[in-house]
């Protein structure tokens, strides 16, 4: 018995001395190349194509096409707004402006309106009179809605996304803030003095100054507008032909 146990005992012994006695082999491990970090130039001057999405307003004032025109009208003097996007069982149907409803009763402007004008109005429904809309991807460059404006002398176009859906609307206003403010300057300083010049000789309507500076009407009761509120002009509306515009003395 004792011999058994010495022999296991020198056994053990003999193991455990050889495992001491072996060299392990260690692998080599292979250091970690960083990676190399690309530096990215950061551009100055970064040039970016201003679009209709950057300058559109996405607040829509929508009206519905059973509605009728008097209710259309008081609506557009409240919200100071010159047109409205149609609808029927929330679809996108159509387009009224103040136009349609001022072609009807031979006005010039909403707020001469007078009560059997409004009579008038209120039997006639928005259907009636509303027009195929123009409109313009949300992903076009703002010089292409300025190029269309011009083409169909309008003030305004609705503005829809690559389903078709109406996203908002953008209008000269909207076009004439995203221009720098060089260009308007500029434009401060060479059409609108050439037309206050004018005004200041002599009374003259928006569409003779139109055809002498060489600019749509609708541009130029902009101007007029602007140069109204500054106090410089006064803008006299008649019941045929274009507004006259004075100067203040």
């Amino acid at each position: 018995m004792l011999e058994w146990l010495w022999y296991i005992f020198k056994k053990n012994r003999e193991e455990k001395k050889g495992k001491i006695g072996k060299k392990v082999k260690r692998r080599r491990v292979k250091p970690k190349l960083r990676p190399k970090i690309k530096l990215k130039r950061k551009r100055l001057e970064e040039k970016k194509t201003l679009l209709i999405s950057d300058l559109m307003t996405r607040k829509i004032i929508s009206v519905y096409s059973n509605q009728n025109l008097k209710e259309v009208a008081n609506l557009l003097i409240e919200k100071n707004i010159s047109g409205a996007p149609v609808l029927e069982r929330n679809l996108f149907v159509g387009e009224i402006s103040k136009t349609d409803i001022l072609n009807l009763v031979g006005k010039q402007e909403l707020t001469q309106l007078t009560k059997d004008d409004y009579e008038k109005l209120e039997k006639v429904k928005v259907y009636e009179v509303m027009k195929k809309p123009i409109c313009i991807l949300e992903n076009e460059p703002v010089e292409k809605a300025k190029k269309m404006m011009d083409k169909f002398k309008i003030r305004r176009l609705l503005v829809i996304d690559k389903k078709k859906r109406l996203v908002g609307i953008i209008t000269r206003t909207d076009l004439l803030k995203g221009e720098s403010k060089e260009k308007i300057k500029e434009k401060l300083y060479t059409k609108i003095d050439e037309m206050v010049n004018m005004i200041e000789k002599e009374g003259l309507d928006i569409s003779t100054i139109s055809k002498r500076l060489n600019v749509p009407e609708n541009l130029v009761e902009e101007w007029a507008k602007i140069l109204e509120e500054s106090g410089l002009i006064e803008i006299n509306y008649r019941a045929i032909g274009s507004p006259i515009l004075k100067f203040k003395k």
